[in-house]
């Protein structure tokens, strides 16, 4: 590895053109590659939803991993949005043990700890996950959330105002989702909440039902571009 394809993986990293990376170190037999450049592959491929291809990637570096706190992030994430919580949640909890002071993987600890104590009451809100699809569908204790790997999904739409910032991450679909419950649901106001982050859309609400009506709303606006084209058009960077 240089200095040089270094620069030109963080770079595409932050522009967030996870292909770019992916066609850049599939170029080397995948067996042949530095421990380094093969978490930088992973990541990428988790950024573009291929869950599977970056467990396969980073377990085949395990040894060397095994004392990374980044590693353990990395297989972590790979595992929870393969929705393989129990698996992830080792990984993320090992994360956090070998660096205290990643507030990512604490949150992920969290959330998994939400989820697989979930009770029967969030279970009764009966939802067709697959029509929901990138988004996904989490039920906690004692509320839902909607999760959405940014980046991930109508990159087309946030193009359109790159030169203003917009970069469609997390806060930027925050906005837009603002935007929709403001002009399209206002009676979802103040029942369904966001909390996003750099790489990931969250909705949540203690009522299934509200969030389910959101889910349902917000992806079909999602999938009509005119729609969604102009909602985004009054969103602002947060």
């Amino acid at each position: 590895m240089n200095k040089e394809q270094l620069k030109n993986l963080d770079m595409w990293f932050n522009e967030e053109q996870h292909e770019l990376i992916i066609q850049e170190l599939t170029k080397t037999a995948l067996d042949k590659l530095e421990y380094e450049l093969t978490g930088h592959l992973a990541r990428a491929y988790n950024n573009v939803g291929q869950y599977g291809k970056a467990i396969i990637l980073l377990s085949g570096v395990r040894d060397e991993g095994e004392t990374d706190s980044l590693w353990h992030y990395r297989l972590g994430y790979a595992y929870y949005y393969a929705g393989r919580e129990e698996e992830a949640l080792r990984y993320f909890e090992n994360a956090y043990r070998l660096d205290p002071t990643d507030e990512q993987a604490k949150m992920f600890i969290q959330s998994i700890g939400d989820i697989l104590g979930e009770n029967q009451g969030m279970q009764n809100t009966v939802v067709d996950e697959e029509a929901l699809l990138p988004f996904r569908w989490v039920a906690h204790a004692s509320s839902v959330s909607l999760i959405l790997n940014a980046g991930s999904y109508k990159n087309e739409v946030f193009a359109g105002r790159i030169d203003e910032g917009f970069e469609g991450n997390g806060y930027d679909w925050g906005s837009l989702a603002a935007v929709f419950i403001d002009e399209v649901m206002p009676d979802l106001e103040g029942r369904v909440h966001f909390d996003p982050e750099a790489d990931m859309f969250c909705a949540y609400s203690e009522d299934g039902e509200s969030l389910k009506q959101f889910a349902l709303g917000f992806k079909a606006a999602c999938e009509d571009d005119v729609l969604i084209r102009d909602l985004f058009s009054r969103s602002e960077l947060d």
